[in-house]
């Protein structure tokens, strides 16, 4: 059958699918990127270009301050503040990259950070703005505004307008706030642990803890530097008691108390008032108290507790409030009310002064300095303390008795007439021993005592929410030995899958050292003899010894003392001898590792033990020289 033919002139249309042609779609996704790219990458290198500029001017920065040049550090601050500003202004080229998925986040960080380092800096010139009339007599570099008379004039003349720098603080620590809110902003866990080899997370986290810590410190200082001049009698005569903790005989808050000295301070000049031997305390002491218990286990022949023996407790106000109520009560002593405070300072500080002032002479005692001693391969400075104090020869024993206060004098002396180029170093070799408990502070009153504890300067044991090591040692051998002994403090710490968390601790004590001759009919100083040693660990309340090695039969025990768990017991070490004590114990409660906090607390008039700490195969290593917290 025929078909109808098309309409003639008609032609058929066939209408064809649209072809996709991928490749020419593949380039305009290459192209796009690449104009994404590079509208990213020019402003970026040339923002990373500036911040570069800002690093090294930072970094110049902090090594003007790190020298105390304080007027140079202050003049590169404005130049790192401009530059800085510069990086944050072309950084916001790239700011509608925050709308971008996943790189959005990255912009946000960088944002934050560049805001916090702004107030950072603010806040570092507030404080060098507020300093520079204080450069001088702080120990910076540098001309103050208190010029003209002896150099005792001009730091009572500076401690006379501290009220000024007030305003300043609280606009420090408002700056800081603002640091630390943008910091808090960032997610440390966005970043890898390390690119090439450099970390990257934990330094996103060190600094959001140092603005942390920055603003309590702050916040902390500001009564410290209000009372500043009252503790200093700018508007009364100040007393103080200042005890010598002799750290070569160890004890609780860092050393035998040997001597002590009554320090005079009126509208900021020092001036040592009369000093003594503690014995000449105890003579005047006719109560018999009945001793604690580890003085009647393992110190020889002494029957009641004397005055000598109170700074038993761990916590320094602890045990000076006990040896205060009592040494208040002694006739010819100053009673509590017209006392301040008490200093308590061990051999190390007087080591660490003669090292920046060089010798000294003390009348009727003769030339102390800080060589190093053959005898006793010790400080010189040390040697004839101990060679006063100790040696049992009658003609000493009688001359020892004013030594502290002739020699805290001559140290004034020399550091008031000492160069201004020695200032820097004096300062910081003070607030170094400070802050490594060689200078311990307690004060009668509420407000002063707080201001101690807020910035961490009264020896107090802390309550800390997380793992807590405190390891205290107390000397009750009599010989000197801890002069010799070296320590090292090895960490076991195991986080099961559950969070349950398990502790092990082997301390290690060496004496490397010779014995000395401490047969008291032979009349030689008895430096080096045996460590009788009573050890306390204490750790969160609650945890549970699972073992303890390396004591003595029957003296370990478990008990509770300043709302920790304590573990103690008993050990001897001769002189060129090794020991090892260890703690096998459970912490009452649980933690994932990247959650797990530790604080240890150096015990007052340790030099640097040295601790190895391990948390689920990762260790870190360091001196103890100041109180520490550790985390993963």
């Amino acid at each position: 059958m025929d078909h109808p033919q098309d309409p003639p002139g008609d032609v058929q249309q066939v209408v064809k699918p649209p072809q996709i042609h991928w490749w020419k779609i593949a380039v305009l996704i290459l192209v796009l990127l690449l104009a994404l790219g590079v509208a990213i990458a020019i402003p970026t290198l040339k923002t990373l270009s500036l911040a570069k500029d800002t690093l090294n001017l930072a970094r110049e920065t902090y090594t003007l301050g790190k020298n105390q040049d304080l007027a140079a550090a202050n003049a590169k601050l404005a130049a790192t503040k401009l530059q800085l500003e510069r990086t944050r202004t072309q950084y916001q080229v790239i700011k509608w990259t925050k709308f971008i998925p996943l790189i959005g986040a990255y912009w946000q960080d960088g944002n934050h950070f560049l805001n916090a380092a702004l107030a950072g800096i603010d806040s570092a010139q507030i404080i060098g703005s507020a300093l520079e009339p204080y450069a001088d007599v702080l120990g910076f570099k540098g001309q103050g505004s208190f010029l003209g008379g002896t150099a005792e004039d001009r730091i009572v003349t500076a401690v006379q307008t501290l009220e000024k720098v007030m305003p300043e603080i609280d606009k420090v620590a408002d700056k800081l706030k603002v640091a630390e809110t943008e910091l808090a902003q960032i997610n440390p866990h966005r970043y890898p642990s390390e690119v090439k080899g450099k970390p990257i997370r934990s330094l996103v986290v060190k600094a959001q803890t140092l603005s942390h810590d920055a603003v309590i410190a702050v916040t902390d200082a500001r009564p410290v530097i209000e009372l500043l001049p009252q503790v200093m009698g700018v508007d009364s005569e100040r007393k103080y008691l200042v005890l010598f903790q002799n750290d070569a005989e160890l004890r609780a808050t860092g050393g035998f108390m040997t001597a002590y000295g009554i320090l005079r301070l009126d509208k900021g000049r020092v001036g040592a008032e009369k000093s003594d031997d503690i014995y000449t305390l105890d003579a005047k002491f006719r109560q018999r108290l009945q001793t604690p218990d580890p003085i009647k286990k393992y110190l020889p022949l002494v029957f009641y507790w004397h005055l000598r023996d109170m700074n038993l407790s761990p916590d320094f106000k602890v045990s000076m409030d006990t040896f205060t109520t009592y040494y208040q009560t002694l006739p010819g002593e100053p009673a509590a009310k017209q006392l301040t405070g008490v200093i308590a300072v061990d051999t190390q500080v007087l080591k660490h002064l003669l090292d920046v002032l060089g010798p000294i002479e003390v009348p009727g005692f003769g030339a102390f300095t800080s060589d190093i001693e053959p005898i006793c391969n010790c400080p010189q400075v040390i040697y004839q303390m101990e060679l006063i104090a100790d040696r049992p020869v009658a003609t000493i024993k009688d001359s020892r008795k004013g030594v502290i206060g002739p020699m805290m004098q001559t140290i004034l002396l020399k550091a008031y007439g000492s160069p201004k180029a020695m200032w820097p170093k004096l300062v910081e070799t003070v607030v170094r021993d400070i802050n490594e408990k060689h200078i311990l502070f307690y004060f009668f009153e509420d407000k002063f005592q707080q201001a101690a504890e807020g910035i961490s300067v009264a020896g107090r044991i802390k309550d800390y929410q997380g793992d807590y090591f405190h390891l205290n040692d107390t000397n009750f051998g009599g010989a000197k030995s801890n002069m010799f002994v070296e320590q090292a403090v090895d960490q076991e710490i195991t986080i099961s899958a559950a969070g349950e968390i398990t502790k092990k601790v082997t301390v290690t004590y060496k004496n490397p050292q010779p014995p000395s001759n401490c047969n008291l009919e032979a009349g030689q100083l008895c430096l080096n003899g045996t460590l009788r040693d009573f050890v306390r660990l204490y750790v969160p309340a609650g945890s549970t010894l699972v073992e303890a090695l390396g004591f003595e039969p029957d003296t370990v025990k478990t008990n509770e003392d300043l709302g920790k768990t304590v573990f103690e017991g008993f050990f001897q070490l001769q002189p060129q001898s090794q020991a090892k004590i260890i703690f096998t114990y459970k912490l009452p409660f649980q933690a994932s590792a990247k959650d797990y906090q530790l604080l240890i607390q150096k015990q007052p008039g340790t030099k640097a033990p040295h601790y190895t700490v391990t948390i689920n195969d990762q260790t870190q290593e360091f001196d103890l020289t100041v109180d520490k917290e550790v985390q993963i």
